[in-house]
Order: C-alpha cells, then structure tokens, then sequence
C-alpha cells in the first residue's frame, strides 16, 4: 500500500472547487425561493443582474467558506488516502 499523492492533490482540489460552487448556488437557489426575489423579478421591480451585483460579496463570501470546508473536509477524511496498487509487491 502506498499513498497516491496525485489522487490527494486532485481530491482536495476537487473538494474546495465544488463546495466553492455549492454554496453561492444554494445561497441564489434560497434567495430567489424562500425571500421571494423571483417574485421581485416577475414583476419587473428589479432585475437578476441587479439581484446578482447587490449580492455579489455574499456570494464571493459563501464561495471562501465553501473552499474552506472543502479543505477541512479533506483534511479531516482524505487527506491519508491510501490506494491500494496491486503492482506494489513487485516494486520494493
């Protein structure tokens, strides 16, 4: 057994990218549900552009944290991922 540092690297960046998207998206996702924004936009009281350029740091916030946790994350249960190469017998 050996430690497969590419399949590491190629986790944790894997992790961060995706709970760096994750977050924003469900953050849009519950902004224009639950508070009603999609509403707002119906009627023409403002537009998406304008949801997104006033939420945009909440956003870029949620997108940090989201690459935080992913980092956490990996820290916490991928980071001594063992892979398992049947070839390794031969190689020592």
């Amino acid at each position: 057994m050996h430690i497969d540092t590419r399949h590491r690297i190629w986790t944790l960046i894997y992790l961060m990218a995706a709970y760096a998207l994750a977050l924003p998206t469900l953050a849009l996702f519950l902004d224009l549900v639950i508070n009603g924004s999609i509403i707002d936009i119906w009627k023409d009281k403002y537009s998406f552009a304008d949801l997104i350029r006033f939420r945009k740091t909440l956003f870029l916030y949620f997108a940090g944290l989201g690459a935080a946790l992913g980092f956490v994350y990996w820290l916490f249960f991928f980071r001594k991922f063992r892979h398992h190469d049947p070839l390794d017998k031969y190689f020592k």
